[in-house]
């Protein structure tokens, strides 16, 4: 009799232990693709394609015979599923059953709100179309090459992070995790949003990790102001005017080192940065916008208004450091440990921080603190913390007390999947080499849709197999799109969980009763309906 909890999905530790047990059977067995409560199922060698010019229509009461042929494809050759198409496959895994376990196989999406980074600036999950390009975790651009149509009803989860931010998905959403032993073993494994659910503890600790992207790659923008400049003036700057409260000399250099002029101006460390003189309209007389740093600021729109223009935050790597070392010599702080905040009274100001930190490869964090003035409560200050593992300062006092000989902790823990309201979803592929791609402004890795929403349909010709089962597992594969898809042998295709009975079935698939027609099956199989329920079983 199995030890296990009668009735309950087995743990990803259970399911190992009953296959080193022998009592469940997997070949071949690869302890990589267990998740948290499943298995991933590979794609087999073996197709059946269907041959419909050969009868006019299918009678359930007499079924056609040789309405299939198979094809087995060779390693590292595709199968290619034509738009339209149906086909059946099945695993590369040859599954067994005891009498007491029963198996589900499942053959996976993003509110179409979320927010996706791309080279040319924001867009949502509901807005790409194949052909547009969106970022990987190593930086760099890669093509969307397919989109799922738009999901409605799908059972939804919010994802909270340990940075406090928060992702609506579906339950079937892949996620690229890494667990403690997983970085140990150098090694990430692919979840879905279900998988995680209930198993997000490991102790006191989280479970699940997403590794940090690097630095996204914008491409370089044609700036009206050089942005270490602006980032000085919209930390230390007058909100109305070209001046900035500054007491530190290297800080000044910079701004004159970047080609704008710097003079004093009314107190005794106010300076007036890129003045040029006043220039007039030769037939108007009235004073007209000029190369000044007062009238650039004008333009784009800053002056009375702080924030960081879209061209800044979408600016390439270099160009986005130098705002940010800009912003840290005035606005920033570091401590002995190397760990930074960038403090504003400005929420907005604080997002766009946020943004522009995360964009640059670090994990910032949010706080909101009370602001005080010679003692006195005055409103509030927003810091956006992290610890960079790169120098982020010019000023020479604040660079001196940076260290990076500290061990750093990259990436997000999972710490919450909350039930949410059904809403809309939509998946994407794309063209990056392990199918994840960046979302939201904290630039957060996720997986590439599952084959289901790309187009293609994957489902088990039977949801359950029976205790007693032996055999590979027949699938159904639907081309929904309107172009080919090619498959590969090994493909991850499907997930097998496993449920323990009250009691060991009293007639397990193969009983001489039942007649199990599909037993032992080695390759795609094709119907054994037989008209009749002693055929079919």
């Amino acid at each position: 009799m199995s030890e296990t909890p009668t009735t309950s999905v087995l743990s990803d530790g259970t399911i190992m232990r009953l296959v080193r047990e022998g009592r469940i059977k997997i070949d071949p067995w690869d302890e990589t693709l267990v998740q948290p409560a499943s298995v991933d199922l590979r794609l087999g060698d073996s197709f059946r394609v269907f041959h419909n010019y050969r009868v006019t229509s299918i009678d359930l009461r007499d079924p056609p015979q040789n309405l299939t042929e198979e094809v087995k494809v060779d390693s590292g050759d595709p199968f290619v599923i034509h738009p339209g198409e149906f086909a059946l496959g099945r695993t590369m895994e040859w599954v067994e059953l005891p009498e007491d376990i029963v198996a589900r196989i499942e053959g996976k999406a993003l509110w179409v709100d979320t927010m996706v980074p791309t080279p040319g600036g924001w867009s949502t999950m509901g807005e790409l179309e194949v052909g547009d390009e969106v970022f990987a975790p190593d930086g760099r651009a890669v093509p969307v090459v397919a989109t799922s149509e738009v999901l409605e009803g799908r059972e939804c989860r919010e994802v909270v992070f340990s940075d406090g931010n928060a992702v609506t998905a579906d339950v079937g959403h892949q996620w690229v995790v890494y667990t403690h032993d997983d970085r140990r073993r150098g090694r990430t494994r692919i979840v879905t949003t279900a998988d995680m659910e209930g198993h997000l503890r490991r102790g006191k600790d989280y479970r699940f990790h997403l590794a940090q992207a690097a630095p996204v790659e914008y491409p370089e923008r044609d700036l009206p102001i050089d942005p270490y400049v602006l980032g000085v003036w919209l930390g230390d700057g007058t909100t109305t005017k070209a001046e900035v409260t500054c007491a530190d000399r290297p800080i000044l250099d910079e701004l004159e080192l970047a080609g704008y002029a710097v003079t004093p101006a009314s107190g005794p460390i106010s300076y007036r940065v890129g003045g040029v003189g006043h220039t007039r309209d030769l037939h108007t007389g009235q004073y007209v916008a000029n190369e000044s740093l007062q009238s650039r600021l004008r333009a784009m729109g800053v002056l009375g208004h702080k924030h960081i223009p879209a061209d800044y935050l979408t600016a390439s790597v270099a160009q986005r450091r130098a705002l940010l070392s800009g912003l840290m010599d005035t606005d920033g702080y570091v401590d002995t440990q190397g760990r930074c905040d960038l403090t504003t009274i400005n929420s907005y100001l604080a997002d766009q921080y946020f943004e522009l930190i995360a964009s640059l490869g670090y994990r910032p964090k949010r706080a909101v603190k009370a602001a005080t003035l010679y003692g006195r409560l005055c409103g509030l200050s927003y810091e956006v913390q992290f610890t960079p593992h790169e120098m982020v300062f010019r000023l020479p006092r604040k660079l001196a007390r940076q260290r990076l000989t500290q061990r750093f902790n990259f990436g997000r823990s999972i710490t919450e999947i909350n039930p949410t309201p059904t809403k809309p979803v939509r998946c994407i592929e794309v063209g990056s080499p392990d199918g994840t791609f960046l979302i939201t402004r904290s630039f957060i890795p996720t997986h590439n849709s599952s084959l289901g929403r790309l187009g293609l349909i994957v489902h088990a010709t039977a949801g359950f197999c029976d205790p007693g089962w032996k055999g590979t597992l027949t699938l159904e594969l639907n081309n929904l799109t309107r172009v080919p898809i090619k498959l590969y042998t090994g493909l991850p295709i499907a997930q097998l969980s496993f449920m323990t009975l009250d009691a060991p079935a009293l007639r397990p698939y193969g009983h001489e009763h039942l007649g199990s027609h599909y037993q032992g099956q080695v390759e795609a199989t094709e119907s054994r309906y037989g008209g009749d329920r002693a055929r079919s079983t």
